[in-house]
């Protein structure tokens, strides 16, 4: 459609930049808003600079077909180029009759305005039809309820119409799991949007909280701040500003920074599972282990009446809400890893990856230190760095840091090199603003853009622009950076003294290791939002790097054992311009974003480096974006999903199982 106005781009962009400045200004609040005007002011200028640059021609645009984070895998399976991908690169099944019955059921379950039409992508369509790093596809239907008694039903319809059910939240994740795919049986597919259940009240007063399938991440935060300021919720997560659910976290199991609260999980839910009875009908079965007074027969509307404050009640309200034995896991330094997404233990819930759909879950909540410490330090060399975790961080379990993160030096030059657009914004108005959502945003939007050049000027324009841009870190931590090739951000909390006591430790270790160590304590909140900032922006900065240099790569994540956290050596004869590890350290769970030049086989690249966590390293793989359509889960991990969703109708093809109604095995063409 803009094709026609490519004669007229500069236009084109500037007005672009116009709607997003004026979208923050609407968006701000007192606050933030001394951060608006300029913002909004470089919003304009990138979108004027957008419409003088000369954009890649085609075939510059197919020489960065593997960029990292933004060019997906078509739902055929084949890698294209963003270019050339559109929905109709796939054909659409054709509808039964049965399925065209089932559009207008849908339409009276959740009414005219809240079903769009999958079937192909448009500036309504595109958020649930594409994937954030892969997965592009069609669906029947993409549906967005409003209440919960209206999801058994369409799941029970849309069961019966042969369809498959995709269940997204904020469509944030990695892999490709929250994207349709074409099934190999001929089924359409269902999404269900949980966006309009964002939804949280407290229980046992605020010492947990229940969130509906919608709830985000910052919403929860903002929520305990608000409500609770002496406790603090259970993930924090670099993608917290795209408020990512509180469901996908138990679905994928995700970790995140916070090492003393251990990984989303917990035995306390709400959910639906999709069985047949045995004369072969589909049904849509209730599980409720919420443990809430008052909850127990019901799975009615939730409402946070914050005049009644709910109790948990004598049967399931006395099962675990998180991993409460994570901490003594972590300080048990053996060949075992911390935490992994084909993990089978727990609640099915947990882990599910889409097999069963969430409607509801209960989270601890956790008692703030009531002072802490934040440090960067740069080390000498990688088993420095490691000995300081092991001796100084993970002594005991009472004692650990709040956080502890990890870079390498590539991380740290590739970052600083690229990231500082992105990293500012993130240091000026937090890791969990609405606004800094509303920016990423729109740069997807522009990126989504029909003309040439669209996919990748958003990041030619920040590396562009990022020599001129202040630094994220303050001076001292530059220095630290450009001469130690090793860093950690760590985050320590006072605990009955737990504060002190690392201290001690720390004091004791830097002098047994003199020389291989500089220490610098934030003390500012300056500094503090700086290391936070720069530290999150990692994955995005790679993309940025990727196009600003003309490169192309790909990232994994994987957990190592607990007791080896060297690097896995990669072929002589395949090596990346850069290679950036960064990770949970006290986790052991790594994210590697590695960059090559063109020509390099990166598919090949990353199965090599797949296979030495795997084999030789003896890590699992991936650690905590799930499977997807990106990873084969192992066989009893496919297994527990099969127990799960007997039938196929939940997010099928997920971690390498069948698409096929009942797992039939797909045909080889």
């Amino acid at each position: 459609m803009l094709r026609s106005l490519l004669g007229n781009k500069s236009q084109t962009a500037l007005t672009f930049g116009r709607r997003l400045s004026s979208s923050l200004s609407a968006s701000s609040n007192s606050s933030s808003s001394r951060y608006v005007i300029p913002i909004s002011l470089l919003s304009l200028t990138v979108g004027f600079v957008a419409g003088r640059q000369s954009f890649r021609t085609p075939e510059e645009e197919e020489r960065l077909k593997t960029l990292p984070k933004g060019y997906p895998l078509a739902c055929c399976g084949d890698h294209v180029s963003a270019a050339t991908t559109t929905t109709a690169d796939c054909d659409t099944p054709g509808l039964t009759a049965e399925q065209e019955k089932l559009i207008k059921i849908l339409k009276r379950i959740v009414g005219r305005t809240n079903l769009l039409d999958g079937r192909e992508q448009n500036t309504a369509t595109a958020a649930y039809l594409k994937g954030a790093r892969l997965g592009h596809g069609t669906a029947l239907a993409i549906v967005r309820p409003t209440k919960l008694k209206q999801i058994q039903e369409i799941v029970q319809e849309a069961a019966d119409a042969n369809c498959a059910v995709l269940v997204q939240g904020s469509n944030t994740g990695l892999t490709g799991g929250s994207v349709p795919r074409l099934q190999s049986d001929g089924r359409s597919t269902v999404i269900i949007s949980m966006k309009n259940f964002d939804t949280i009240f407290p229980i046992d007063d605020g010492e947990k909280v229940v969130c509906l399938a919608g709830a985000g991440l910052a919403s929860l935060k903002h929520f305990v701040q608000d409500n609770f300021p002496d406790r603090e919720s259970h993930s924090i997560l670099g993608s917290t500003f795209l408020n990512p659910t509180t469901a996908a976290g138990v679905a994928f199991g995700s970790g995140g920074t916070q090492i003393r609260k251990g990984p989303a999980c917990t035995e306390r839910a709400l959910y639906l599972k999709v069985e047949v009875d045995k004369y072969g009908k589909h049904i849509v079965k209730v599980v409720n282990t919420l443990g809430i007074e008052g909850l127990d027969e019901e799975e009615g509307e939730f409402t946070n009446n914050r005049s009644i404050m709910k109790k948990s009640n004598n049967t399931y309200g006395k099962d675990p809400s998180h991993d409460h034995k994570y901490k003594e896991n972590l300080c048990n330094v053996d060949n075992s890893v911390s935490r992994f997404n084909a993990d089978t233990k727990g609640l099915e819930c947990n882990r599910s990856e889409g097999k069963v759909l969430i409607l509801a879950t209960v989270h601890n909540t956790f008692k703030a230190p009531p002072r802490a410490k934040s440090f960067w330090l740069s080390f000498s060399d990688l088993d420095t760095t490691i000995k300081f975790k092991t001796e100084v961080c993970l002594d005991n379990p009472a004692d650990l840091p709040m956080s502890i993160e990890y870079m390498n030096r590539d991380s740290f030059d590739v970052i600083d090199g690229a990231g500082r657009a992105m990293g500012l914004c993130i240091k000026l108005l937090g890791s969990d603003s609405p606004i800094v959502n509303k920016l990423w945003d729109y740069k997807l939007g522009f990126e989504a853009l029909d003309f040439t050049g669209a996919a990748t000027l958003p990041d030619k324009l920040m590396f562009f622009i990022n020599p001129i841009l202040p630094h994220i870190l303050s001076k001292r931590m530059m220095e630290m950076g450009r001469a130690r090739d090793h860093h950690i951000a760590t985050v320590v909390g006072d605990y009955n003294g737990s504060l002190d006591r690392f201290e001690e430790r720390f004091a004791n270790f830097c002098k047994e290791n003199e020389g291989k160590v500089d220490v610098h304590e934030c003390k500012t909140a300056s500094e503090q939002n700086g290391v936070t900032a720069f530290r999150f922006v990692a994955a995005a900065a790679f993309k940025t790097f990727c196009v600003g240099e003309g490169l192309q790569g790909f990232s994994v994540d994987y957990a190592l054992p607990k007791n080896d956290g060297c690097a896995p050596e990669l072929p002589a004869s395949r090596k990346p311009v850069k290679r950036m590890r960064y990770s949970h350290f006290g986790c052991n769970v790594v994210h590697e974003d590695l960059a090559y030049e063109e020509g390099v086989d990166t598919h090949e690249a990353k199965m090599e480096l797949k296979h030495v966590v795997d084999e030789v390293c003896n890590g699992r793989l991936p650690a905590e974006h799930g499977h997807g359509t990106e990873y084969h889960a192992p066989k009893d991990t496919q297994k527990r999903w099969q127990k799960m969703d007997p039938m196929n109708v939940m997010n099928p093809g997920v971690g390498g199982t069948s698409t096929n109604y009942r797992y039939k095995p797909e045909t080889k063409n």
